[in-house]
């Protein structure tokens, strides 16, 4: 059995009690990143081996990782953070295990998309998610984008992009208002709904993980 289980966001108390028996029953630990899981581990007072998988790892690894678990390795992959397969590579992985008839089981939990839309003062009963908000090439064709959607659309950024990302909002979208949640999870938790115009990206503080959603203001 391979296992793609959910990690914290930030606050270790939000793992399950499920995902704590999976993780002391596994045999082999993979991880988007093995300080993450480490620190994870450490939290539940065990002692394993953890193999790095990443977006850049080759397909001789991933191979061998699947070979592992068909020799009859208990297994289990954790993203950085969150669900996997939101912006992590654990697809990869669970289609090289589909095709070998290798079995999968999702364990859920945790996510900073689904977190932000829980606390949403609006509908989300359909919305987008596109992954983190483009770095400079995109940038000008996903702003058409937004704007030719007719639900919520939901954005990660990263911290030193998000001043940046929110002006060139404000300065193209004046009839959107936007919902960011910093740090969710954490001790310094921060969510703040509020108009594009009202210029924010003086008021956010770059430091920290976000999540984000826009929606025109007659949507809501």
């Amino acid at each position: 059995m391979l296992y793609f289980l959910s990690t914290p966001i930030g606050n270790l108390g939000d793992l399950s009690e499920r995902a704590k028996e999976i993780l002391a029953a596994a045999e082999l630990v993979l991880a988007e990143d093995t300080r993450q899981a480490g620190k994870i581990l450490a939290h539940l007072g065990l002692r394993k081996k953890t193999v790095s998988l990443h977006e850049h790892t080759g397909t001789a690894k991933i191979d061998w990782v699947v070979a592992q678990i068909k020799s009859g390795q208990e297994a289990v992959y954790l993203s950085d953070a969150g669900t996997p397969g939101l912006s992590d590579p654990g697809g990869k992985l669970a289609a090289a295990a589909l095709a070998s008839e290798v079995e999968i089981s999702p364990v859920p939990g945790p996510s900073a998309l689904t977190a932000l839309i829980s606390v949403a003062p609006f509908s989300c009963q359909n919305f987008i998610f596109l992954g983190y908000f483009p770095k400079k090439k995109g940038r000008q064709k996903m702003l058409a984008t937004i704007e030719k959607a007719k639900m919520p659309i939901f954005f990660y950024e990263s911290p030193h992009r998000i001043q940046k990302t929110v002006q060139l909002l404000a300065d193209n979208l004046a009839d959107y208002k936007i919902l960011i949640g910093r740090e969710l999870t954490k001790k310094f938790e921060q969510v703040i709904f509020a108009d594009l115009s009202d210029k924010l990206a003086e008021s956010v503080r770059p430091q920290g993980e976000f999540v984000f959603a826009l929606v025109q203001k007659k949507k809501i």
